[in-house]
């Protein structure tokens, strides 16, 4: 059973140490794919991928403490948050912002972004996947997706009538693929 992003949260947040509940990394490995393509799309000259991935995962955990359910879905106001992070950092580096720190969460509005589990918006779904399916095959993707979405090897296996090694492998074998990418 796939635990939304508004659960995760809420169970984060009754960890006595959160950055290390597994529940935390669940939530991380979603949102990763999505931060490591907006690093890679807002690099430049002044500033290089892995520091923005480094804002992108801080505004993740800011999303986490700050969420406030009665205001909208976690991925709309996470994904907001992360962006503009993101951006921010971005264009601090290139000299036209004077802060780009302590991001105002009050800012973010309550229809920020649709209400996808993970994706930030509907058009970086869209380039997500259309990049996802180009470079993984079908399987591949199918696997990563089901994945993020929080199965295990052997669920993932039975979702797709294979082998749960079959189902490792191709899940090596994409990040492999998206790590090479980014």
């Amino acid at each position: 059973m796939k635990v939304t992003d508004e659960e995760l949260v809420g169970i984060i947040r009754t960890q006595p140490d959160p950055l290390q509940s597994g529940e935390t990394a669940l939530l991380i490995s979603r949102y990763s794919p999505v931060i490591r393509l907006k690093a890679a799309k807002l690099r430049n000259k002044d500033i290089e991928s892995e520091d923005l991935c480094q804002e992108g995962y801080l505004a993740l955990f800011d999303a986490i403490r700050a969420y406030d359910s009665t205001k909208g879905t976690f991925s709309a106001f996470a994904g907001r948050c992360i962006s503009n992070r993101m951006i921010n950092s971005a264009a601090k580096a290139r000299g036209r912002l004077e802060k780009a720190d302590n991001f105002d969460f009050t800012l973010v509005p309550d229809s920020a972004a649709p209400t996808d589990d993970y994706l930030i918006s509907k058009e970086d779904d869209t380039a997500v996947t259309e990049k996802m399916l180009t470079l993984l095959s079908k399987k591949e993707y199918n696997v990563f997706r089901l994945h993020l979405d929080g199965y295990s090897y052997r669920q993932i296996a039975e979702k797709l009538g294979i082998p749960p090694k079959s189902a490792d492998n191709a899940l090596s074998r994409a990040k492999k693929k998206l790590k090479e990418l980014l």
